[in-house]
């Protein structure tokens, strides 16, 4: 749940000709496709370095059009590129919100006592840690809460349950990322036992009733968890920082469980496809996760390049932007592009898994035109290879001044 409209019902809300707009802009931008051969052959050179069976490469630049496709709707395994249709819905439309995660009880306490069960209403807040169930305890304990007849319930509604994606290795819980769930506390990696990983939520419930226990405040019942309650009466809650710094730290560091848990938020799939339509997406996507760590994905370079020029265009351009690893400067593009023309004006997601390496971003050129480009590779040997032939590529985009604007 979300402060204010749900995620998954505020996407059905975008305005309708910003669909037709775009759409527009796309006929324009294939009418005026201006492939720069010279372009085209010095980035597959680079990229003939990048010890990939395959790749895909596409760049735009802005008022001059597509100057490089190559293999442009092949589908690959884009890697944490794939965070970038996970999170843009909710850069559209929910920037603004927060996660609230709250304490509730059908009636208001009589002389300290909670009639009935304490209801915890879960948010898939993945900035939860331990510090704010003692900040909830503590202000239950301060609004002179010392008793509960009932259980202590979690109210998940209708975020999913399930502790891993379809798609990942075995090992990548709770290797690369903790156990999934709708009420996470540290990201789920507080504990790596695997009764803990087989029921991550049922355990933060109990971390909360110890933190309960702390500031005196008794509950008679056990504890379960529902899917719907009909408690109201507000006695605690805490709020995330708003939805677009949940997705700094999700692009600008790659988190997997951020992504996870936002797409959960979400509502799922849809919202994204339904974003990636309106983007002009017209490539397949077969995403099983919001990550990118799900071996069963696969989106192209062109979707991919597709969907930035969309951002790029819209109100959230800014808050994309910000989120973003900046090329030697901050997140995962930290130690890249260092003492190079690309320092510090490349802005990009990139992806890695086992044999894949992508990256999808703006630049601008020797001209100061802006670039949007996107690359994925597969069958990767060697990965530093692979992001040191991608970077070279990319440092062809900030020096080109070729192709004339229209």
């Amino acid at each position: 749940m979300t402060d204010g409209v749900p995620a998954s019902a505020a996407v059905d809300q975008r305005p309708q000709n910003q669909q037709a707009q775009h759409q527009q802009a796309q006929l324009q931008q294939s009418q005026r496709d201006a492939i720069n051969a010279t372009l085209q052959s010095r980035i597959a050179q680079r990229m003939s370095q990048a010890t990939a069976s395959h790749y895909g490469f596409v760049v735009d630049i802005d008022n001059v059009g597509r100057v490089v496709s190559l293999s442009p709707g092949k589908p690959m395994r884009p890697a944490s590129t794939q965070k970038l249709f996970t999170t843009l819905p909710l850069l559209l439309d929910n920037a603004d919100e927060s996660l609230t995660t709250d304490v509730v009880a059908a009636e208001a306490p009589v002389g300290g006592v909670v009639a009935g069960d304490l209801v915890v209403r879960a948010s898939g807040d993945p900035s939860l840690v331990k510090a704010n169930l003692a900040d909830l305890a503590r202000r239950l304990h301060k609004a002179g809460v010392s008793r509960v007849t009932g259980r202590l319930v979690l109210d998940i509604g209708s975020l999913p349950s399930n502790t891993r994606q379809t798609g990942w290795k075995w090992d990548f819980v709770p290797g690369d990322i903790g156990p999934l769930s709708p009420f996470p506390v540290d990201r789920d990696w507080w504990r790596m036992d695997s009764s803990y990983i087989a029921h991550p939520t049922l355990s933060n419930l109990g971390l909360l009733r110890q933190q309960l226990n702390r500031f005196g405040i008794r509950i008679r019942g056990g504890n379960a968890i529902s899917r719907s309650t009909t408690a109201t009466v507000v006695l605690a809650a805490h709020k995330s920082a708003p939805m677009r710094e949940l997705i700094k730290q999700t692009l600008r560091w790659s988190d997997n469980f951020y992504a996870e848990s936002l797409l959960a938020v979400l509502g799922g799939h849809a919202p994204v496809n339904k974003t990636s339509h309106l983007a002009g997406v017209t490539d397949k996507s077969s995403a099983t996760d919001g990550s990118g760590l799900s071996y069963d994905d696969r989106e192209t370079a062109r979707g991919e390049a597709t969907l930035l020029g969309y951002a790029q265009t819209s109100p959230a351009v800014g808050d994309l932007m910000r989120a973003l690893s900046a090329a030697c400067r901050y997140g995962t593009l930290r130690h890249r592009f260092c003492h190079t023309p690309g320092s510090g004006m490349v802005f990009a997601k990139t992806g890695t898994l086992s044999h894949s390496s992508a990256l999808a971003g703006y630049t601008t050129d020797a001209l100061g035109r802006k670039v949007t480009f996107a690359v994925i590779t597969g069958g990767v040997r060697s990965i530093d290879a692979a992001e040191r032939a991608i970077d070279r590529a990319v440092l062809v985009l900030r020096n080109f001044r070729g192709s004339q604007q229209s």
